[in-house]
C-alpha cells in the first residue's frame, strides 16, 4: 500500500515541475529587482500561463511587471484579480496600484476609492494611506475652487462699464497704475466693479512688475 501511495504521490508531484518553477521565480525575481522588467514580465508570465502557478505573489509581481512595463490594461486585469485575495497585505498592494493606475488615467473619484479600500484591507500600508490623504485633501481644494469659480458674477453696472471703457484707454496709454487705482477706487463705490476683478489683477501684477526696482 506504501509503495503505491509513494508511486501515486511521484505521479502528481514532478520533481522536475517543482524545479522548473523555483528556477523561473528566482530569475524572475533577480530580473525584476534590477530592473530588466521586461525579463520579469516574461518569467513570471511563464509561471502563471505555462506553468499554472497562480499563487498571489507570483500573480502581484506578474501585476507589477505589466505595470513597469506599462501594459496598463494588462496591469488594471490583473491587480483586479486579487483584489478578493484571502491575504491582507497582497489585497492592499493590489487596490493602492489600482488607485494610482486610475489616478493617472484621470479617474480621481476611483483613485480615491481604491486607496481608501487599500488603507481598509491593510492598516499599515502607509504609501497607501499618504496616497489617500493627499489626493483628498486635492479633490476638497478643487471642489473649494470650482464653488468659487461658479460663483455667479454681478453684472456691471453702467458706472462700472464707464469706469472699465477708462481704464482700458489708460492701459493702452501703459498707465497701469493709473488704471489700476481707477477701478480700485471705483470697486469701493459700487460692488458691481468687481465683475472685472481678473482684469483688475492684470493690472495689479502688470502694475509691479512695471514698478522701478
Amino acid at each position: 500500500m506504501k509503495y503505491v501511495l509513494a508511486i501515486f504521490l511521484a505521479l502528481v508531484i514532478d520533481p522536475g515541475k517543482i524545479a522548473r518553477v523555483n528556477n523561473a521565480k528566482t530569475e524572475a525575481r533577480k530580473a525584476y529587482t534590477s530592473g530588466d522588467y521586461k525579463k520579469a514580465l516574461e518569467k513570471y508570465r511563464f509561471l502563471a500561463d505555462s506553468m499554472g502557478v497562480r499563487e498571489d505573489e507570483v500573480m502581484l509581481n506578474l501585476a507589477h511587471s505589466y505595470f513597469q512595463t506599462n501594459d496598463t490594461a494588462q496591469a488594471i486585469s490583473t491587480y483586479q484579480s486579487l483584489i478578493g485575495s484571502g491575504k491582507t497585505e497582497v489585497r492592499s498592494k493590489a487596490r493602492q496600484q489600482l488607485g494610482i493606475l486610475h489616478h493617472r488615467q484621470g479617474k480621481m473619484e476611483e483613485a480615491l476609492a481604491d486607496f481608501k479600500q487599500a488603507v481598509k484591507a491593510d492598516a499599515n500600508n502607509m504609501d497607501a494611506r499618504y496616497n489617500y490623504e493627499m489626493l483628498k485633501r486635492k479633490l476638497e481644494d478643487k471642489k473649494k475652487q470650482d464653488e468659487k469659480n461658479n460663483k455667479k458674477k454681478p453684472e456691471p453696472s453702467a458706472y462700472a462699464k464707464k469706469l472699465k471703457a477708462q481704464a482700458d484707454a489708460l492701459v493702452k496709454q501703459f498707465r497701469f497704475g493709473e488704471a489700476s487705482i481707477l477701478m480700485n477706487e471705483g470697486a469701493k463705490q459700487d460692488p458691481t466693479v468687481q465683475h472685472y476683478e481678473d482684469f483688475m489683477k492684470r493690472l495689479q501684477d502688470v502694475d509691479q512688475i512695471n514698478r522701478p526696482k
